[in-house]
């Protein structure tokens, strides 16, 4: 089942009362400002993302995975925008914790198998949520993914698409688009439906990176000898109903090879290994 929120969203069981806009303008940044968004925590039970650059889509992902599934999301409490200002706001659960980022080299192998194997299960719970038969964001709307940027609106080049053939096209004509030589993209034309054929539409988180995973301990089960660990997993900005490599490629794509993080995705994702050296060629052409 698939489908988006009525909008403007408000739950009706919110913990304090909600944050007023001018609350939200001055609390202090929790992550880097960029690109029309700002990150922000108000008070002890709320994190506010807004701004020009938000999409209200984001927040309707994690109302639709909370709905759907068991995987660990921060609760929504508010989706709205401000037509005098043009800003979004989504108002969600703060989470408590750190990221599997910065808590990494801290955990022991026991640790980081334990948690992968978790988000392994959480990852596989999403891949099996019934397919509605496009490759686009929820509401069968347009990809927010990068590659399918373009300053106006190129439905062709945005989405959302009924074949992956189209989707495929989508990314030829991208490359285009961005005043790249035409050779080239029919270069891509040639060579990707070989690589890219047979893949359905799976729900996809679409930036699976650790500073995008907090962990938490959980004190009800932690022990002197042992240490209950939970995830949650934040920044659902990209997701929606990609090709099957989608989410194991864009992993590897995203990897700095700083430490031995890479070692463990495909304990994570299953692996698409001839999809991803595709990808990864076509996303550094364009974004370079």
């Amino acid at each position: 089942m698939d489908s988006s929120v009525r909008l403007p969203y408000y739950a009706t069981d919110v913990p304090f009362p909600l944050p007023t806009e001018a609350e939200i303008e001055n609390a202090p940044n929790i992550s880097p400002e960029y690109g029309g968004r700002r990150v922000v925590q108000v008070g002890c039970h709320y994190v506010v993302k807004f701004g020009k650059g938000v999409n209200l889509v984001e927040g309707e992902n994690m109302l639709f995975v909370r709905e759907m599934t068991k995987v660990p999301v921060p609760r929504v409490y508010a989706l709205y925008s401000n037509p005098q200002t043009c800003k979004n706001y989504i108002v969600m659960e703060h989470i408590a914790g750190e990221t599997l980022a910065k808590l990494w080299a801290s955990l022991t192998c026991a640790e980081k198998e334990s948690i992968v194997a978790k988000l392994r299960g959480y990852y596989k719970e999403l891949r099996q949520l019934p397919s509605p038969g496009y490759y686009g964001s929820i509401g069968k709307r347009c990809f927010l993914d990068e590659i399918f940027w373009t300053r106006h609106e190129e439905v062709t080049i945005n989405g959302p698409f009924t074949t992956e053939a189209a989707l495929n096209e989508a990314m030829a004509r991208k490359y285009t688009y961005d005043s790249r030589p035409r050779y080239r993209a029919d270069f891509y034309r040639q060579c990707l439906p070989h690589i890219f054929c047979g893949h359905k539409p799976m729900f996809t988180h679409g930036d699976c990176q650790r500073k995008n995973i907090m962990i938490r301990s959980d004190p009800r089960r932690t022990t002197a000898s042992n240490r209950a660990l939970e995830i949650v997993i934040l920044d659902w900005e990209k997701s929606g109903w990609y090709p099957s490599y989608w989410e194991y490629c864009l992993a590897v794509c995203a990897l700095r090879w700083d430490d031995d993080w890479g070692l463990w995705i495909e304990k994570m994702l299953d692996p698409f290994i001839a999809e991803v050296s595709w990808l990864q060629m076509l996303r550094l052409e364009l974004w370079s």
